[in-house]
């Protein structure tokens, strides 16, 4: 007999139905990576609560897929307001025993509309694959979308050997005189602020960014303040290091983010060094920088987890020196309607 096909309903952070639709991601997460605990619903209450406040950089929506009164799939729809005002970004999860049932292609055809709705003729998405069989990206091809960006996941395994971290700071102190590595979490400090809003806008054009039809964001202190006052909602902490010059500019920053309710597993943001000053192995004396604090700070965490392009082959050695080892892919797909 066939299953009745899902309907799908709208759904805000505080709804009653937004517990179960945290829960398909987190079962999927499960199924996905087993032994890592999943994205605690706290964070995905907390970004659809930032996604629906007026004044934001960015808006979205949610949609769940309901069958038997069950939530079997779950859907978000993020759109830039400050730039890429062509783009939206859907996040598709389908529960693990709802799969192949056709509740994803639901769900992603609604996204579409409600972009399209928007003037939105661009879709990216994300596919965490964490072995070379993840079924994202056989739904990704079975749709038509184009894979564009293409990173490896590296872990590191802490704590790292003493012995390690002191050599890679002693190699890169010695190419990086004439700079100050400093630290700070959760909050730029005001006199860096400005910027730390240049590195960020930076990241959208230095980085490795494929083949993505993305242009570059725009970024300001207002925006940064944003996106730190998003990591506290979300029950993270951030820990920062940055490269400062002699006469006190901000020129490259690493970051690291520790969500407080499951410390075990850590999470690299972004590193970025200005091009001009590159060349310096800023890159490794931050990371350095902000690994120790971290051990002082929170000795709980045991894993760290970043991406990178394979082509962005300085931070690939730098994080090889630390210990980084391969650990899965994460791929960036997009399509235009």
């Amino acid at each position: 007999m066939t299953a009745p096909p899902a309907r799908i309903v709208e759904l805000g952070p505080d709804d009653a139905l937004f517990p179960a639709w945290c829960e398909v991601w987190a079962a999927g997460q499960r199924a996905d990576r087993p032994g890592e605990p999943p994205r605690p619903a706290q964070d995905h209450v907390a970004l659809g609560r930032q996604l629906g406040t007026p004044g934001g950089s960015r808006e979205g929506t949610h949609r769940a897929a309901v069958a038997d009164d069950a939530v079997v799939g779950a859907l978000r729809v993020i759109l830039p307001l400050r730039d890429n005002a062509s783009v939206a970004i859907l996040d598709v999860a389908v529960h693990p025993d709802s799969r192949r049932r056709g509740v994803g292609s639901a769900l992603l055809a609604e996204g579409a509309a409600l972009a399209a709705g928007r003037g939105r003729t661009v879709l990216i998405a994300e596919v965490d694959e964490a072995t070379p069989a993840s079924p994202g990206r056989a739904f990704a091809e079975r749709h038509g979308w184009t894979c564009d960006l293409l990173e490896t996941r590296r872990d590191l395994l802490l704590p790292v050997d003493p012995a390690r971290l002191r050599a890679v700071a002693a190699e890169a102190a010695r190419a990086g005189g004439g700079y100050d590595v400093v630290t700070w979490r959760d909050r730029t400090p005001d006199a860096l602020l400005e910027d730390r809003a240049l590195l960020e806008r930076r990241m959208t054009t230095d980085a490795p960014h494929g083949e993505l039809p993305v242009e570059e964001e725009e970024w300001d202190g207002e925006r940064i303040r944003e996106y730190e006052r998003s990591h506290v909602a979300r029950g993270r902490t951030v820990l920062s290091a940055g490269a400062v010059t002699g006469s006190g500019r901000l020129v490259g920053f690493t970051e690291l983010q520790v969500p407080l309710a499951q410390p075990e597993r850590a999470h690299q943001g972004g590193t970025l060094v200005l091009r001009e000053h590159r060349g310096h192995r800023l890159g490794a004396r931050m990371k350095v920088a902000v690994l120790r604090e971290l051990a002082d700070r929170f000795p709980v965490v045991r894993r760290i987890s970043t991406y990178n392009s394979d082509g962005n082959t300085p931070m690939v050695a730098v994080n090889e020196a630390l210990g980084f080892r391969p650990a899965g892919r994460l791929s960036t797909w997009s399509l235009r309607q």
